[in-house]
């Protein structure tokens, strides 16, 4: 595996972890992350050997102790990185199938922020004026027809994309509303809003 530097939401749609859980791990000193700057603060970050040993604890955490998973991490990290065994004594790792997993899933990230254009401001779908959070927050409680009848330009593998793509990049602030303009006012008409009584009815 190649040199990689993930955000701890990149690592964990890779690994199939949360950020949370991955935190934990670098608070509790199981594994190491390395420190980006980025603006007044930092970024932490996780390289090839913490998303192979995160990758491979998921399968045996319950069978190491806390201790024991913090020497795996430390023999994994002076590793080399082409090798596809991890041997500790009695113990020996297969790494070839995570080392697998781990670059279908690397490729599946590429393939969603190929989708997205980050280039301006907030993203948006790529070759498209729609905002990426727009449509992910639309997903939440919308199908993908519905979503296709408010924006007809947009595919189910770009709805999909900027679903996941919210999911790894979060967006901060407030949420956006779960219902599109056009549907909130068809729910309102349908509900009578917008209904105006007869003068010559009124009070009666």
């Amino acid at each position: 595996m190649g040199a990689v530097s993930l955000t701890l939401n990149e690592a964990g749609y890779v690994v199939g972890q949360s950020s949370a859980a991955i935190n934990r791990a670098i608070d509790r000193g199981i594994i190491k992350a390395q420190l980006q700057p980025r603006g007044a603060g930092s970024l932490r970050t996780l390289g090839a050997p913490e998303l192979r040993f995160l990758a491979m604890a998921g399968e045996v955490e319950h069978d190491l102790t806390p201790a024991a998973r913090r020497k795996v991490y430390e023999a994994m990290r002076r590793l080399p990185a082409d090798s596809p065994r991890l041997s500790m004594g009695i113990m020996a790792f297969e790494l070839t199938d995570i080392d697998q997993r781990i670059a279908g899933r690397l490729r599946q990230l590429e393939a969603v922020k190929a989708l997205v254009d980050e280039a301006n401001g907030d993203p948006i779908i790529r070759g498209t004026n729609v905002p990426v959070y727009v449509v992910a927050t639309l997903a939440q409680g919308e199908s993908v027809a519905e979503i296709v009848d408010d924006y007809p330009g947009l595919t189910p593998a770009q709805i999909e994309a900027a679903t996941e793509y919210a999911r790894i990049y979060p967006k901060p602030g407030r949420p956006l509303p779960a219902r599109s303009f056009k549907k909130a006012l068809v729910a309102m008409a349908e509900a009578g809003v917008w209904d105006v009584e007869d003068d010559h009815t009124a009070g009666v």
